[in-house]
């Protein structure tokens, strides 16, 4: 009887750690939503919505691992289900001192863009993070429609731009540069201070200032 109980005891154990998928979301349409819970359930991965809101840190897709156990093949299926519903999905990781996202646990973070999101595009930001340290610091100004480059000699360039599914896009001939949006916080001489970051997600051949993040620093 004794051992039959602690074999119990075992499966259960077992069973409760059982990776998780804790799925976060806002500003998802009824269609949106319907798409990802069809999606959600399609996997093997049981999952948990939560109550809680989208770190304002994150980008509009996130996928949080942890270190001590990653699910390649299960990551691959939710970014994936990210990418069908239009999205571009960053991984980020956290330390198995996270008891919340340890044992394969995964957080899944998803947000659509909200009317005041598609309006908050700074009037100017500064390249950054460049491929090529020549192209860091250039100014880009925000029209109405265009993005205006001003490159290294003082050369301007006019290319169009639109917000779409939560990106920045800036088109460039026949084809396109995309940035996801983020608002980290940056070390100054004056310490800590807000940004409007645009990392951009792909790497084009040319032209190489294209391989720029897009940042403006607020100093208060």
């Amino acid at each position: 009887m004794n051992r039959m109980y602690i074999w119990c005891v075992l499966l259960l154990l077992v069973g409760c750690q059982q990776p998780t998928v804790y799925v976060y979301t806002e500003n998802l349409d009824a269609q949106q939503q319907a798409q990802l819970d069809l999606a959600l359930s399609a996997q093997r991965l049981p999952y948990k919505y939560t109550q809680l809101s989208v770190p304002r840190e994150f980008g509009d897709a996130t996928l949080m691992l942890s270190e001590d156990k990653i699910l390649t093949e299960q990551t691959e299926i939710l970014a994936g289900i990210m990418q069908r519903l239009g999205y571009q999905p960053e991984i980020k990781y956290t330390t198995a001192a996270n008891h919340f996202y340890n044992h394969g646990n995964i957080g899944f973070y998803l947000k659509a863009p909200s009317e005041e999101d598609e309006i908050s595009l700074p009037n100017r930001v500064f390249t950054t993070h460049c491929d090529e340290d020549k192209f860091n610091g250039l100014m880009v100004t925000f029209t109405e429609k265009h993005a205006e480059f001003v490159l290294p000699g003082g050369t301007p360039v006019s290319l169009k731009w639109d917000y779409l599914y939560g990106y920045l896009v800036i088109y460039y001939k026949n084809y396109s540069q995309t940035y996801s949006h983020s608002t980290p916080y940056v070390s100054t001489p004056f310490g800590e201070k807000p940004t409007d970051t645009y990392r951009y997600t792909i790497r084009v051949n040319q032209p190489s200032w294209l391989n720029c993040s897009l940042q403006i620093v607020y100093m208060d």
